[in-house]
């Protein structure tokens, strides 16, 4: 008997002990739900996935003593209307009372939180920031959408400007940007200098740079998917704010309560009628070259972007949402050569389109989501030179896409380790451009073409994961209807998790696209605007394809973070119209193949009020056409080999400041001799490239219904002047140009220092 009592006992204050181990020391007065959060998934090294609006205005009052995980989860449903739920020993799920149901789904992993700074997170596939979160980045204004991405390992823009990404050997067209499923074929304000996407929306970017989810297509680069809050508010919520560009603003407005609330947004500059310092700057740098010198209120660039969304969840198992945008630039600049002649030229670009999105709960297990959607790119720019009332010269160039179709997806969960999504897509593309000369006589059509083309899709994307193994396989089948061809596309991620701490990685996928831009030699002032939208067909244009292979590998502790992932990428169906590569004597368009192989680097050392981050990235991307330099393969145009970003962040009380310095080697270029022919294809490089940014904000004043901050920005602080390109010019001066082309090189130098600043209120 006293044996029994003896271990008994032993029994007893072992699981004190255990119990005691496991609890932990809490104390809060108020504090807001997110910070409570953050210490309990730090403490006892759990995660909860939640949506930050159904937390944001929570409070938490806890007694000073000790708390086991379950006892605080208790705390915190009583405390709020909140329930939640333990998908596994370590992760939890936060949902609102009344729209609890059972989701025993797979939850994406936040391997990375707070990857560069806080409000931009990494999982397993993708990137995903959310912009009116993230904390100070070096030289952002207002967490510019493009301008953030940028600061990712991987990401560059040769040439200099938010929307010209560069991603592993990619060019910007071969870039799928979605906002609410719209197809973006001009994500850019003022020529790409800044983002067409309202950063002070309430919305989530998802990042794709390898073995994207098959249900994204058309494109073989990365993918941008924007996706705008869903959220239905229980008040009106409003923000506005204005910089040395634009001014903002922003509103969520519930109509019926948990059931129906619209969103509206707008953009709009104010450069025709006040040309602040930054525009100046901005506008020297993108007209360096032209006839464009200087803007007043006669001769205008001005820019607007506005978007609009209807939320609707007429149950807990419906959700429908309407979404509009548009991405609007205009340019009206007129100059007088002499006594009576004037030059005018007009440009608009407006990229706009429309998308309902129905989500169905048909039961525990299955989900459907439909999306229907339309984009619409228009370009048109006029040149005219009046000589007088009836004798004037003019070139016209037309540019128009139109993209829409359907999507219809399935996802089915198995069980909790395994779910399964597949669906069916059908797209319509209508592609049309026209270069036109023309006087008072006689008109002539220098180019003209009109294509269109429906692609079906298939595709099914499997996610498995037991015990530390992750697996993500899928396929993408495409047929293109109008030039019977087909592309079937593999795609597979595996990543093993030898312990909390270290990630091995590894993925392939095929993509094909079959619209793309390519690079025209008619008459433009404009050097950024020289590409025009074409389809592929069967004969001067191929479907792109490209296969990307990756391993990678990343260590994370409480503080440190070391993230290095290689690749190697082919491409297949190049033309060296598409690649903006044009011989100067020869107008035939040549077919080519491609490589890119390359590693992306970051380092990352983390506290609680500070982070200092490195990152680097190497890439050699070189191409070869049939009949161009002996078939032999030669840098391509925007092949940028080092790149390396040192930056550091610093948050006290109220202030919060970003440092960056960027380095780069500079882009490759081709010599041409006295008779206007190649001595070498892309041997040459420029000289290295380099910048310090810094950026900072202060918060006025923050109360619990309303906040207010400014914030100051300076790109390019010590005022480097750096050449970031060589442009081979087609010079017309008479017609026989036409026919025999004449040439000059003109250098292309980067954006000097360019001070930005802001005023944001948010309640």
């Amino acid at each position: 008997m006293r044996k029994v009592m003896l271990l008994f006992l032993v029994v007893m204050i072992s699981k004190t002990v255990y119990s005691q181990k496991n609890k932990q020391q809490f104390e809060f007065s108020s504090q807001k739900m997110s910070n409570v959060i953050d210490e309990i998934e730090v403490k006892f090294n759990v995660k909860y996935s939640y949506v930050d609006s159904i937390v944001s205005k929570k409070k938490i009052f806890l007694k000073k003593r000790k708390y086991s995980i379950e006892e605080i989860n208790t705390e915190l449903q009583t405390q709020t209307d909140l329930k939640i739920i333990k998908i596994d020993n370590r992760f939890y799920s936060i949902l609102n009372e009344e729209k609890v149901e059972e989701k025993k789904y797979l939850l994406d992993e936040i391997i990375v939180e707070n990857f560069l700074a806080k409000g931009i997170n990494k999982t397993n596939e993708k990137v995903f920031i959310f912009p009116q979160k993230i904390e100070t980045l070096p030289g952002v204004t207002d967490a510019d959408i493009l301008l953030s991405l940028q600061q990712l390992p991987g990401v560059k823009s040769p040439n200099e400007t938010a929307s010209g990404l560069s991603i592993r050997g990619g060019t910007l067209d071969q870039n799928l940007i979605l906002y609410d499923g719209i197809r973006l074929f001009h994500p850019g304000h003022l020529f790409g200098m800044i983002s067409g996407i309202n950063p002070n929306v309430e919305q989530t970017v998802n990042y794709y740079n390898k073995a994207t989810n098959p249900k994204f297509g058309e494109r073989i680069s990365s993918v941008i998917d924007i996706i705008s809050t869903n959220t239905i508010g229980k008040e009106i919520k409003f923000n506005a704010g204005i910089n040395a560009l634009n001014v903002d603003m922003y509103c969520q407005i519930p109509i019926i309560k948990n059931k129906l609330g619209i969103q509206v947004s707008g953009r709009k500059s104010f450069t025709e009628w006040l040309q602040s310092p930054t525009f100046n700057q901005l506008a020297q740098k993108v007209f360096q070259n032209t006839n464009f010198k200087d803007f007043d209120t006669q001769n205008q660039f001005q820019f607007q972007d506005y978007s609009a969304k209807v939320n609707f969840k007429p149950n807990s198992k419906t959700e429908i949402s309407l979404t509009s945008i548009l991405i609007d630039n205009d340019l009206d600049y007129k100059i007088r050569i002499d006594n009576d002649t004037i030059t005018n030229q007009k440009m608009s670009i407006r990229n706009y389109g429309h998308s309902l999105n129905w989500s169905q709960k048909i039961s525990s297990k299955l989900n459907q989501k439909m999306l229907l959607f339309y984009s619409n790119y228009d370009f048109n720019y006029l040149k005219k030179k009046q000589y007088k009332i009836d004798k004037f010269d003019a070139f016209k160039k037309l540019n128009r896409a139109i993209d829409s179709g359907f999507e219809l997806n399935y996802n089915y969960v198995l069980n909790s380790n395994l779910n399964i999504d597949f669906g069916y897509q059908f797209f319509g593309n209508d592609i049309s451009h026209l270069f036109n000369s023309f006087n008072q006589d006689i008109g002539t059509d220098i180019s003209l073409r009109h294509l269109y083309n429906n692609t079906h899709v298939g595709y099914s994307f499997l996610k498995f994961n037991k015990k530390r193994l992750d697996i993500n396989a899928g396929a993408r089948y495409n047929y293109y209807n109008k030039i019977k061809s087909e592309s079937f596309e593999p795609r597979i991620f595996i990543q093993k998790r030898f312990t909390n701490t270290v990630f091995l990685q590894a993925s392939f996928e095929r993509k094909s696209q079959v619209l793309s831009q390519v690079k025209e030699s008619a008459v433009n002032d404009l050097s950024l605007e020289n590409y025009v939208w074409v389809l592929s067909n069967s004969n001067d244009y191929p479907v792109q394809k490209a296969n990307q292979f990756t391993i990678g590998f990343i260590y994370k502790t409480k503080n440190w973070l070391f993230d290095i992932d290689g690749y190697y990428k082919t491409i297949d169906g190049i033309t060296s119209h598409t690649f903006g590569f044009i011989t100067q004597r020869d107008s035939t368009i040549h077919r080519g193949i491609g490589f890119t192989k390359g590693l992306d680097f970051l380092l990352q050392k983390s506290s609680k009020t500070w982070r200092m981050w490195l990152t680097y990235t190497y890439q050699d991307s070189q191409n070869k056409y049939e009949n161009v330099n002996r078939n032999k393969y030669f840098s391509i145009n925007s092949d940028i080999k080092h790149a390396f970003n040192l930056s550091f962040n610093k948050k006290w009380n109220n202030y919060s400041v970003a440092l960056g310095w960027f380095w780069h080697t500079g882009k490759p270029y081709s010599l041409l001799n006295e008779n206007d022919e190649f001595v070498s294809y892309n041997s040459q490089r420029l000289p290295s490239y380099h910048r310090l940014d810094i950026s900072g904000i202060y918060q006025l004043l923050r109360t619990a219904k309303s906040s207010y901050k400014v914030g100051i920005s300076i790109y390019n602080c010590y005022n480097q002047k750096s050449i970031i390109s060589k442009e081979y010019e087609r010079i017309y001066t008479n017609f026989n140009d036409f026919i025999n082309p004449r040439y000059s090189i003109k250098n292309y130098y980067s954006l000097g220092i360019t001070p930005n600043i802001f005023f944001r209120i948010n309640f």
